[in-house]
């Protein structure tokens, strides 16, 4: 009996055994799991921040006048006294008479040369005169006491056109203007009634000044212009 339960105990075994390995003869192998490698993409590393540079301002350009140099102009010419008051020269260069017409178209020739090349036809000549004449012929007047000196009205003609020779202008006319208002100016200033008129201006030391003064509408700028040229074109004032 005990040997029939042993038998039957192997054969069992031995079934169970045989059916957990597949046939011979069958194709349907087991096989291993395939495991499918995933990589997943780290992103780019970002860079840490830096603190961002701030442009520069570039500063915008200030529209600022300023008045172009006359040619060759030394700006060195005072126009005040060792008091600093007004003193442009002397009552006696401003009513000289010995600045010689070639003198004036000389100064010219040197600095505005335009201006020396210019003649216009007279009543008192038959040749056209130029600028030299004509300045020196309306600085003088014996029956009206007119005694400019003429390197004066030339400087003063100029610095009221701007050194921009006028076309369609007699400029004997208007050079006997000047000079005519610059003597009524200092005739105003030298009459003895007339002390009002230089109590308004302490810093006036003399007539001359007082006369190119209050030609330029009280301008310092415009007198220190004058100032300038009349030293470049005939030397310091006395």
């Amino acid at each position: 009996m005990k040997n029939l339960t042993l038998i039957t105990l192997v054969s069992f075994l031995l079934a169970a055994c045989t059916s957990a390995v597949p046939s011979s003869d069958s194709n349907e192998l087991l096989s291993p799991p395939t495991v499918i490698a995933t990589t997943t993409s780290s992103p780019a590393p970002i860079p840490p921040a830096t603190a961002s540079q701030t442009p520069t301002a570039i500063p915008l350009p200030t529209n600022t006048y300023t008045a172009a140099p006359e040619p060759d102009i030394a700006p060195s010419c005072r126009i005040t006294n060792e008091e600093e008051q007004l003193y442009l020269l002397s009552d006696a260069e401003f009513h000289d008479l010995g600045t010689l017409e070639s003198e004036l178209d000389q100064a010219l020739a040197r600095h505005y040369p335009e201006w020396a090349s210019y003649t216009q036809t007279v009543s008192w000549s038959a040749q056209p005169a130029k600028l030299g004449e004509i300045i020196v012929a309306a600085s003088l007047d014996e029956y009206s006491s007119l005694q400019i000196n003429s390197a004066v009205t030339l400087v003063v003609f100029g610095e009221s056109v701007h050194w921009q020779l006028p076309s369609n202008t007699d400029l004997y006319l208007k050079s006997q203007e000047i000079s005519e208002e610059l003597d009524r100016l200092a005739f105003d200033w030298e009459n003895p009634q007339n002390e009002s008129l230089r109590s308004q201006y302490p810093e006036v030391t003399n007539t001359a000044t007082y006369a190119l003064y209050a030609y330029f509408n009280h301008n310092l700028d415009r007198l220190q212009s004058w100032c300038n040229i009349y030293e470049q074109l005939f030397g310091t004032q006395s």
